[in-house]
């Protein structure tokens, strides 16, 4: 079987191989509830504890990229953000957290990342819990660990730790799941009312397919720190941009439209959960596998999404430049919403309702139903109706 762009390019949507790993260990969780938790560590049986460990990824390539050809690091403060909310907003689909500590972790390849860059991680962070703290989300930082590692990172390895507690009664478990829900997506596009700039939407997974697809050899020939030399370097930076690049479609250059902070759900969620309470059955972070994260979710459901947002602009680029399928770019990114919440029909109003007092667009993209007789027991399956063909996709 042929790989997709994705696989050739060394990353798994997916991460089967690591679930399979996981599970063959001993190490896997019950797969009910989106992120992990444990007793809670001060032992009080109300609640539970979470320590969820996330990163930017392949992201810092871009920030790096950009700063090497306009001498402008600011982009790299953008990556606090990335790292923060890819646990953040994990962390939230269980629930609202409480005591939230956060650690960072840097590794750098100090010979072309220098302390000037690490600073705008830094204050990153230091302005980002600021902000959050002002939309009732409070969160310690608690020190961290820069690793000088140049030996084994190639240029820049941003991860964070963020850890605290939720009350059991709070929890939201995924087996609440109905066949009568609606599917409610959160835009990932546009200005939240509590972000300085207009997102485009990409978060923090896919990077190291849109790099690929969007920027050019040049990048390839004058840094090759940015490639991994074991893939096939025909595939690499294949794209006919440079990060300073302003494509018609896009409202800001290539290289701020991949570098977009990822955008955190967390005030909008804290709102929707006080207001709707246990009719929240599921909130599902859509990073790894995009739009068909939800298959690892629920036991024996037919999701199907047939009233999508339109893609944005970055991710029709995205798909033009480097001849990615439509199904796999909708396995990949998640194409227009990065949070979706699974609620009773007769609350779906509310929840975008609420979603429009913080300027961010929701709607009604699917429903639920149950699975077909004829599927493997204990499975889930998933059917994408979108203006490039419909694609099905079966767990496992």
């Amino acid at each position: 079987m042929s790989k997709n762009n994705y696989e050739s390019l060394g990353v798994s949507a997916s991460k089967s191989g690591l679930h399979a790993v996981l599970e063959k260990t001993g190490l896997s969780s019950t797969g009910h509830l989106f992120a992990s938790v444990t007793e809670d560590i001060a032992g009080d049986t109300e609640y539970y504890s979470f320590m969820h460990c996330d990163g930017a990824g392949t992201k810092t390539i871009v920030p790096y990229l950009y700063f090497r050809e306009t001498g402008d690091s600011s982009l790299f403060r953008g990556l606090a953000q990335d790292a923060l909310v890819m646990n953040l907003d994990d962390v939230f689909c269980v629930g609202t957290p409480e005591r939230l500590c956060l650690s960072n972790a840097i590794a750098r390849n100090a010979r072309i990342i220098n302390d000037e860059i690490l600073a705008e991680i830094l204050i990153g962070y230091r302005d980002l819990c600021g902000e959050l703290r002002n939309n009732g989300i409070d969160i310690e930082l608690c020190g961290g660990e820069t690793a000088d590692c140049g030996d084994i990172v190639r240029t820049l390895v941003v991860d964070a730790v963020l850890s605290g507690r939720i009350k059991k009664s709070q929890i939201i478990d995924t087996q609440a799941i109905c066949s009568s829900d609606v599917i409610v997506g959160l835009s990932s596009t546009g200005k939240a009312s509590y972000e300085k700039y207009g997102n485009s939407g990409i978060g923090s997974n896919g990077l190291t397919l849109a790099r690929h697809c969007l920027l050019n050899k040049t990048y390839l020939e004058n840094n090759p720190e940015v490639v991994d030399p074991g893939i096939d370097q025909k595939l690499a930076y294949r794209g006919p941009f440079r990060a300073s690049d302003r494509p018609k479609s896009l409202t800001m250059s290539v290289g701020h439209a991949l570098a977009s902070p990822t955008r955190t759900y967390a005030p909008l969620l804290i709102q929707v959960y006080k207001c709707l309470g246990s009719d929240v059955h599921a909130a599902i972070h859509q990073t790894g596998g995009g739009q068909t994260k939800i298959l690892r979710f629920g036991k024996n459901k037919r999701y199907i999404k047939d009233n999508l947002f339109p893609v944005p602009p970055l991710f029709q680029l995205i798909q033009e430049h480097g001849a990615v399928s439509w199904r796999e770019m909708y396995q990949v990114f998640n194409m227009g919403h990065r949070m979706e919440l699974y609620v009773p029909e007769k609350r779906a109003e509310e929840v975008i309702r609420i979603a429009s007092q913080f300027q961010i667009d929701a709607r009604v993209v699917g429903r639920v139903e149950n699975q077909d007789a004829s599927k493997a027991e204990n499975t889930n399956s998933l059917l994408l109706k979108t203006p490039y063909g419909e694609f099905d996709f079966e767990q496992g």
